[in-house]
Parts: structure tokens; C-alpha cells; sequence
């Protein structure tokens, strides 16, 4: 194959000559500097291009092989791909095993490595002189002939793994991977170069392999070697060795919404002005400003832009300090190169919290004052250093390759020669000279992860209780939300409902939302966000927690920015609260009104729910009340019912629990004298068997079967397990296995020092007599043996699952203490027992079988 010698710089210039061509750029600048002697860049037929600087000095030849791929080509799917074959090209080819790859480079005295980047996978083989051909036969053979054995892929694999679980332990690794996230958005190089643990674990030969066919193609190659050799045999060698493999055409994916590459149409890097929010596990606060830098920008700008950086640091640190000494820990300023967007980037780190606004104006003030304009002996020596550093580069054959390899695969080798010519600093100086730089395209806020956990868990979730005025208040600071939610619970709902009429509560509650609801009021409620709920909906299935005879409720929703105001306004709207007439009509028809769309209901149905309950449950502690309520009624209703010492009012927000019991203290009324008994349903003890039977006159049959046992309310969490099991063996036998039910409740519910276990349900009538014989088989000890370990876990997740998500919302929450407050009289009751829950055995569970699963005096009633 003929090899054709682009001799660029080929320079064998005298010693006299190498010294005129100094003396010239040192009195002519810009000027291009001739290279040293040795220098040959050079194109094989296939593509591959290759530059050879001799050196004679050294004992060793380092030949670096640069392919043009990296994470910057990747997607989502194929994250980590280039990195894992790099690592798999160390496992065989079609002519060594992995053994003798390593052997064969030991054996001449070999340094075989590789590395991966955004823009490359650099593969190094550096030898002593002497046997750097077979040095090079090792690297083609694994750069050409790799089999990426199947057999190795798993343990490599599970290297990559290792290296991202390294990585993802470092703070700084998992910083970085938050901004070039933030950065480089729809763009591969928002991926970090290690992949991820899903994308490594998915990897398949079969996608690793074709990965590799389509990029380690020679013309997809820039090969370098350093040290000492003889060009023209080394070339002779090469062309033996690489040139003799066919070119290919590199495809690259095309995806409108993903950019890989240098491409940048939709991913030029973000210029939105937005703030981001990100997490690490770093000790303090960051806040990371990114000013967008000029297009087109040369590695010989980002340079002298980081002179003019490192020379006005110090200056801008102390300026942000003494403006926020109590703020700013430190600040940094650096440079990010990429060829899809570069930035000027600002680092500050904050002691505590801090308005972003106010820092960003000033680092903005900072920066208009910066004048990057450099004195020519400043660029002079910029140009010195890159020279000097370019000839000690070269007396490091290992290591020449891996310094330029990003610049080979972004521009090729012209611009690694031409940083030896030092010429591209002077236009640069020219272009930094108009640069500004006025707002940040980005600001990139990072928390550290730890601190916010140890915070969050000393001060979040603070729970008090105020009762000295006698009206309870119950406050939660809950500092991770913005929301103001209040629950006023409403006490003795049954006993002030028997004076002034069944429904009173409901009535009063709806004249109280047309008053919240008004124009007038919804232009203020607005102001802070609120929202109100003031009865349950009927039409909502779920929407029942409030269902209960002694209390009523109002729940308030809105924003915290201005908790005095809101809750001044809230104090001010229920102080006293009376209803007009209109809001008295007005309510009293729209509950008329639900009530007459509710009508047509079920009658079969409502008749079995009043015959079941007054066989098992005592008669109501209270009378209904009178019958018909009028607007004087209800004022007395309100004047009595309505008081803030007849409430239990629960606040969850992000102030302390001290400050919000002195915003709600003006609104604290006189304790009351005597307080009514709390409103307890109680089971009634069955004394013998009860069989009744009704005919409603419907389509369907409706069963309850049950009995009542006395139990010791120490026994409650291992029950309500009980019951959790109960329910899933009865509810799945009944209706997934014989198909008789479509809706149904079963299970065990406790009361005071009694429970009643039951199943109640409806079906079609033909299925009454079948079903009536099964029912005292399913409250038999002997049910329980089939129950395995992980039945009950299941059994128990799925009701604790159920029970945090009724406690999601922060208004919810303030509901269970207040329940919590007033039907046990300690705020923590509810938690305690999920927590109590949470650690019942399956042998507890069946102990308590043992004891309560006798079902003596069953209670049987049917309605059809």
C-alpha cells in the first residue's frame, strides 16, 4: 500500500538556521515559528493520520493511537459504551488471548494503557527503542482483530461498575456530573464518560460490537509516536502494520431531539437564565454562575482568559466578602472549554443562606470592572511557556499522546503544531480585549446532600402542643415546604347538634364558605394563596376521613410568604362568625339541592345499613335534635359550637411552633367551663345467636355475619394485623375465587374494649344460603396456618402503604393529630401505632387468633 508523506514541517534546519529563525520571531511577532527538527506529519492510503517527531535522546519510541470517539458520540442507550470497549480490547483478539497480550508486552519491556474522554479513547504503547514494532503489532492487533470475548464481558462489567460506584462516592465526580447535566442539555456531553449503572448493566455484546466495527476504523485514527527512531523505517512499519486494514464509513446516530458530536443546532448550551437546583455530597453551599463566552473561541483565548482570571480573583473574593462577610465563604473563577459552548465560570461558596439576586449583581458589578486587555509581554510569555512546554512534552513519549489527544480528536494535528508557533495568542489577546460579559446564561445552585439531611431531620417536623388558654393548638415546622395548612377540628359535634338540630354543623359550615368564597374575601384570600374546604364531598368515595358524628372541620391551604398576615386574616374571618340570611338560605337550598340529586338511592341497601347497625352498635349518646333549623337556630348553634375553645386547630408550616402559637393567641377565646363527654360508639355485647331477615324489596341480597368479643386494647396493633389477614383470605375467596361479590368489607373493628369481626357485603340472592354456611369457616384459627412470612409483610405494606399516603399532604397530617389529640389525648398516638404496627410478628398475629377467633352468639342479617 503506498503511504503518502505529507512532510508539513519536515524540518532538518542547521544549527545556524534554528538559531536565525529565534532571533527573527523574537523581533516579529506574530510570526509562525519553524518546528523542531525531526517533525513529519504523514496520511496512509486508509486514512489514518500520523505525526512522528524524532528525538534520539530518549531510549523509548511511545506510540499513541487517538480514535475519534468518546462520551461526546453517545446516547442515553449507549452511555459508557466507548469507555467499556476500551476496557474490552485488553481481553483477546483473533491471534492472543488476554494472557499473552499482557505476556507479549512484558516480554519487550512493554507499558500498554488506554484512556477514554469526551472526543477520544487514547490507546498508548510505549517500548524501548528496539522493540517498538512489536510494540506496535500488539496495539493494531487490538485495535483491528479485538474479539470482545462474550465470556469476559460480565467481569468487565463489573469493573466499570466499580469505577462509577468510586466515582459517585467522590463529592467533586458528582458536582461535575451535576453541571455538565445542567450545561450541555440534549447533548451527549451531558453524560458522564464512566455511563451509568443502568446503562453498563444493560450493555450487550452484540451493541458493544457493533459500536466498535463502526468507529475503530483507521480514518476515524491520529497516530502519534515520540522518541527515538528513524522516520522513514518507522513509516515503513506503520504502513506494515496499521495501513493495511480497510477504511469504513463512520455512522453517527441522527436524532433531532439528541446531539452528539460537534453538532449544535438545539444544543448550543444554555443561555435560558434560569436557576437550577442540584445536590452533592460536598460540605457547602455553591452557587456555580455561567457567562457565556464569545463563539469560535481558541484554546489560545481560553488561556490568557484564565491569566486574566487568576490575576483578578483575589480582588473579586474580597469584594464579595466584605459586602457579605457573613455569607461568603470563598469564590473562585476558571474557564470551561468545550467546542459546543464555553463559559466563564464564577464559584462562590456560602455559609449560610443568601438572596442569589443580590450576589449575582454584585459579581456582575465585579465583572464589568475587569479589563482583559494584556500587555504584549504578557503574551510573550504566554507564548514562551506553550513553546517550552511543547519541547518537554516531546522528551515524554508516554505521556505526548495523552497531553494532546483531546486536541487531536477536536482539531486535529495542525493545531497541536501550531501551539508550538505560539501564533494564535495574538489575535486572541485582540478578541479578550472586547470582551464583557453582563448577566449569567445560567446559575447553577448546589446543596450539599448531607448537611440538608442532618438539618432537615433536627428541625423539620418539630411538633408542640399549646393548651393553656384551653384551646388546643398544635403546631408542626415543616421547613422543607413553602405551605401554610391549618385544620380546625370542631369538638362535640353530636351534643351541640342535639340542641340545635341534626345537620347544624354542616349547614353552618356551608354558610362559612359562601362568607370565605365572596368576592370580597377571595380578593384577600388571593393575596396569600388560601384555599378552603369545608365539607366532605359525597361524591368522593375517599374523600370520608371526616365522616364522624362529634366533630366537624375547616381545612386551609396557602402560601407561607406572609404567615402574620395570612393567619391574621384567618383569626379575623372566624372570630365570632355568625351567618346572614342570605348565606342561611343560600346554603340551605344548595344542601337541598345535593340532597334531592342524591335521591332515588338504594332503598335495600339503606335499610340493611340501619338494621345491621342497631343490632351491633349501642344507641347514640345523643338525641337528634330538633328537626327543623332555623336562621336563629343556627346563630346559637355557632355562638356555642364555634368558639375557639370548642376547636382543636393544627398548623403545619415552615415557622417555629413558638411563633405561630403568638400569631393565633389573639384569636384564643375564654376556657371553657365543663366540657361535654367525648362521643364514643360502642359494640354491644351479644348475649346469643341473632338471625334477622328483612325484605326490602330489591334486586340484591345484603349479608353482615359477625360477633363481638371483649379484647385488651393492648392487643390493637396484633388485631388490626388479624384483621389486614382476615380481609385478604375472606375478600379474595368470596369474590376472586367464587365470583359472588363485587364489593365487600370484611375484617375486625375495634372499639374501646370490644371488636366485632364480620363480613358484610352484597349478592345476588341465589348466592345467600351457599354464603351463609361459609362464613364461621373463614374465623377459624386453622385459616391462618396457610399464611406464609411473606403474606403477612404483604399484608402489612399494603395497609402502611396506604396509611402514608393518607398522610402525604400537610393538611392531612394536621388532621391525624388533631384526631389523634381528641379520641386519645396525645398527638403521637397515631404515629405511635403505625410504628407499633410495623413491628407485629405473624406468631404475635396468630397468638391473638388463638384468643379472640371464637365465634360464639354470631350475628346474622339478611335484607333482599
Amino acid at each position: 500500500m503506498c503511504i503518502v508523506g505529507i512532510a508539513v514541517f519536515s524540518s532538518k534546519l542547521s544549527a545556524a538556521e534554528r538559531t536565525g529563525s529565534r532571533r527573527l520571531a523574537a523581533t516579529a511577532q506574530p510570526s509562525v515559528q519553524i518546528l523542531p527538527a525531526g517533525v513529519s506529519v504523514h496520511q496512509l492510503d486508509n486514512g489514518m493520520r500520523v505525526l512522528l517527531i524524532e528525538n534520539p535522546a530518549l531510549p523509548m519510541v511511545g506510540v499513541n493511537v487517538v480514535i475519534k470517539v468518546g462520551s461526546a458520540y453517545e446516547t442515553f442507550a449507549t452511555s459508557g459504551m466507548s469507555h467499556m470497549l476500551e476496557h474490552l480490547l485488553f481481553n483477546g483478539t483473533t491471534t492472543r488471548t488476554q494472557k499473552k497480550l499482557y505476556d507479549d508486552t512484558d516480554r519487550i519491556g512493554g507499558y500498554n494503557n488506554a484512556n477514554t474522554s469526551e472526543y477520544f479513547t487514547n490507546f498508548m504503547m510505549v517500548t524501548p527503542a528496539e522493540h517498538i514494532q512489536k510494540g506496535m503489532e500488539i496495539q493494531a492487533d487490538m485495535l483491528f482483530n479485538s474479539t470482545l470475548p462474550a465470556e469476559k464481558l460480565e467481569k468487565e462489567k463489573g469493573i466499570v461498575l466499580e469505577e462509577i460506584s468510586k466515582s459517585l462516592a467522590n463529592p467533586h465526580e458528582q458536582f461535575e456530573r451535576n453541571t455538565i447535566s445542567i450545561l450541555y442539555d440534549r447533548h451527549a456531553l451531558s453524560l458522564p464518560t464512566l455511563g451509568t449503572y443502568a446503562t453498563i448493566e444493560s450493555m450487550s455484546r452484540d451493541g458493544i460490537l457493533s459500536f466498535y466495527r463502526n468507529n475503530y476504523v483507521p480514518n476515524n485514527m491520529i497516530l502519534s509516536a515520540i522518541g527515538n527512531f528513524q522516520t522513514e523505517e518507522l513509516l515503513g512499519q506503520i504502513k506494515e502494520i496499521y495501513g493495511n486494514t480497510n477504511p469504513g464509513e463512520v455512522r453517527r446516530e441522527v436524532n433531532s431531539s439528541w446531539n452528539t458530536g460537534f453538532e449544535t443546532p438545539g444544543a448550543t448550551g444554555r443561555e435560558d437564565g434560569r436557576i437550577y437546583h442540584r445536590f452533592y455530597d460536598g460540605e457547602d453551599t455553591k452557587v456555580q454562575m455561567f457567562y457565556r463566552m464569545p463563539p469560535f473561541e481558541s484554546a489560545e483565548f481560553i488561556k490568557l482568559m484564565g491569566i486574566v482570571l487568576g490575576k483578578n480573583q483575589e480582588r473579586i473574593q474580597t469584594a464579595l466578602k466584605s459586602e457579605f462577610p457573613e455569607i461568603v465563604k470563598a469564590a473562585a473563577l476558571s474557564s470551561r472549554y468545550s467546542p459546543i459552548a464555553s463559559y466563564l465560570e464564577i464559584t462562590v461558596s456560602l455559609e449560610k443562606a443568601a438572596s442569589i439576586d443580590a450576589i449575582t449583581r454584585s459579581i456582575s458589578i465585579q465583572l464589568s470592572k475587569l479589563n482583559f486587555a494584556l500587555p504584549d509581554e504578557t503574551v510573550r510569555t504566554e507564548i514562551s511557556k506553550t513553546r517550552t512546554s511543547f519541547l518537554k512534552n516531546i522528551e515524554k513519549p508516554h505521556m505526548f499522546g495523552i497531553y494532546n489527544a483531546s486536541v487531536f480528536a477536536m482539531s486535529g494535528i495542525e493545531t497541536v503544531l501550531s501551539s508550538y508557533s505560539g501564533d494564535g495568542y495574538y489575535p486572541a489577546a485582540d478578541q479578550l480585549k472586547s470582551t464583557r460579559f453582563s448577566t449569567p446564561s445560567v446559575i447553577l445552585i448546589q446543596y450539599p446532600s448531607n448537611r440538608q439531611t442532618e438539618e432537615k431531620d433536627a428541625a423539620s417536623n418539630r411538633t408542640d402542643l399549646f393548651n393553656d388558654s384551653g384551646t388546643a393548638l398544635i403546631a408542626v415546622q415543616n421547613d422543607a415546604s413553602n405551605l401554610l395548612a391549618v385544620h380546625y377540628m370542631l369538638k362535640h359535634k353530636a351534643y351541640y347538634e342535639s340542641k340545635y338540630g341534626k345537620g347544624s354543623a354542616k349547614l353552618l359550615h356551608e354558610c362559612l364558605g359562601l362568607r370565605l368564597k365572596s368576592e370580597v374575601s377571595q380578593k384577600i384570600s388571593n393575596r396569600f394563596g388560601l384555599t378552603y374546604v369545608v365539607n366532605d364531598n359525597p361524591y368522593i368515595p375517599m374523600d370520608d376521613i371526616y365522616l364522624h358524628p362529634d366533630f366537624s372541620y375547616l381545612r386551609v391551604e396557602g402560601l407561607a410568604d406572609d404567615l402574620p398576615g395570612a393567619i391574621e386574616y384567618l383569626n379575623e374571618q372566624l372570630s365570632d362568625f355568625l351567618p346572614t340570611e342570605e348565606e342561611f338560605n343560600t346554603a340551605v337550598g344548595k344542601i337541598h339541592g345535593a340532597g334531592m340529586m342524591m335521591m332515588g338511592g338504594n332503598k335495600t341497601k339503606e335499610l340493611f345499613d340501619e338494621t345491621y347497625r342497631s343490632v351491633i352498635y349501642e344507641p347514640a349518646s345523643y338525641a337528634d335534635g330538633p328537626e327543623d333549623i332555623t336562621i336563629d337556630n343556627l346563630k346559637a348553634f355557632a355562638k356555642e359550637y364555634f368558639r375557639p375553645v370548642n376547636m382543636i386547630i393544627s398548623v403545619v408550616s415552615p415557622a417555629s411552633p413558638d411563633s405561630i402559637n403568638s400569631l393565633f393567641t389573639p384569636f384564643f377565646g375564654d376556657p371553657a367551663e365543663e366540657e361535654p363527654p367525648v362521643y364514643v360508639k360502642t359494640l354491644k355485647t351479644q348475649t346469643e345467636p341473632l338471625l334477622i331477615e328483612k325484605d326490602g324489596e330489591g334486586e340484591r341480597s345484603y349479608l353482615f355475619w359477625g360477633f363481638t368479643r371483649e379484647i385488651d386494647p393492648a392487643h390493637r396493633p396484633e388485631l388490626t394485623a388479624l384483621s389486614l389477614i382476615l380481609s385478604d383470605i375472606i375478600v379474595f375467596d368470596i369474590r376472586e375465587k367464587q365470583g359472588m361479590a363485587y364489593r365487600m368489607r370484611a375484617g375486625i373493628d375495634q372499639m374501646q374494649d370490644k371488636a366485632v369481626f364480620y363480613v358484610r357485603m352484597g349478592t345476588r340472592p341465589q348466592n345467600v344460603d351457599t354464603l351463609l354456611e361459609q362464613y364461621p369457616g373463614f374465623f377459624k384459627t386453622e385459616l391462618l396456618d396457610s399464611v406464609t412470612k411473606e403474606d403477612f409483610e404483604k399484608s402489612i405494606n399494603m395497609y402502611l402503604g396506604r396509611m402514608m399516603f393518607r398522610r402525604l399532604s400537610s393538611i392531612n397530617q394536621a388532621y391525624y393529630l388533631a384526631h389523634s389529640l381528641y379520641f386519645y389525648g396525645d398527638v403521637d398516638h397515631d404515629k405511635k401505632f403505625l410504628e407499633e404496627l410495623k413491628s407485629v410478628t405473624l406468631e404475635n398475629t396468630k397468638m391473638a387468633a388463638k384468643t379472640y377467633l371464637v365465634a360464639d352468639n354470631p350475628v346474622s342479617v339478611i335484607v333482599h
